[in-house]
């Protein structure tokens, strides 16, 4: 994990932090900061993705399939309420679960974009400081970082 000091002056957004923190633009250098401009997974839920599934009638006929790869996905709607989608291994996992649904050949009408659809449910936008762990940033904190 970076600290502040550290991410002002040489973390990927520095050259754009340089002019407001020579200008003592505190406030402006947080706003960046906690500006929410970065693509990241994050939570999506079995509701939301039942009722996907609904509006694009395939939710039936996932359900009423015996095929592995429809209980799979049942067991999985079941087990989580939610996956979080930025942990690397419920990703894999979920992953697997619609790969196994696109190439179920009982299923044809679950496709890849299908696929891509349910996992961009989860996609959220984050800022800099939360990706470097940093959490939300005012201008104090920015202050005590540069000036002490």
């Amino acid at each position: 994990m970076t600290t502040l000091a550290e991410e002002l002056t040489s973390g990927p957004l520095a050259a754009e932090l340089a002019p407001h923190i020579a200008a003592g633009a505190d406030g402006v250098v947080a706003a960046v900061l906690n500006r929410k401009d970065i693509a990241a997974k994050g939570s999506v839920t079995s509701h939301d993705i039942r009722q996907y599934l609904m509006l694009v009638d395939l939710l039936i006929a996932i359900e009423a399939s015996p095929q592995p790869a429809c209980v799979a996905a049942k067991r999985a709607l079941e087990v989580f309420p939610i996956f979080d989608l930025s942990n690397p291994m419920i990703l894999g996992k979920f992953t697997q679960v619609l790969d196994g649904l696109v190439a179920e050949t009982l299923i044809p009408d679950f496709t890849e974009t299908h696929k891509a659809v349910i996992l961009s449910l989860a996609d959220t936008l984050i800022s800099r400081a939360e990706q470097a762990g940093l959490g939300h940033i005012d201008h104090m904190a920015v202050a005590k970082a540069l000036r002490g």
